[in-house]
């Protein structure tokens, strides 16, 4: 069996002293390098790019026109299928 172990480094220094150190406001694992005193989290969460935040707003004008389609066809909401209820 292989096992890989990942090592972390401070972004500011390199050095591999890093101690747990609470949460951010976030609630990310917040790290203290205690060769520089830096604090950060090691992996970062990715940020939203512009061309994502269009791919969302393309995906949820394309939900909302096939909707109002089908409810114009079918006479109600696609996703109340089941009447009975």
């Amino acid at each position: 069996m292989i096992i890989e172990t990942k090592v972390y480094t401070c972004r500011k220094c390199q050095s591999e002293e890093l101690v747990k150190n609470g949460t951010n406001a976030s609630g990310s694992s917040q790290y203290h390098c205690k060769a520089c005193g830096f604090y950060d989290v090691l992996e970062r969460k990715e940020r939203a790019t512009e061309e994502k935040k269009e791919l969302i707003i393309i995906s949820d004008c394309w939900l909302d026109i096939t909707s109002k389609i089908t409810t114009t066809i079918v006479g109600y909401y696609p996703l109340c299928l089941d009447q009975t209820g």
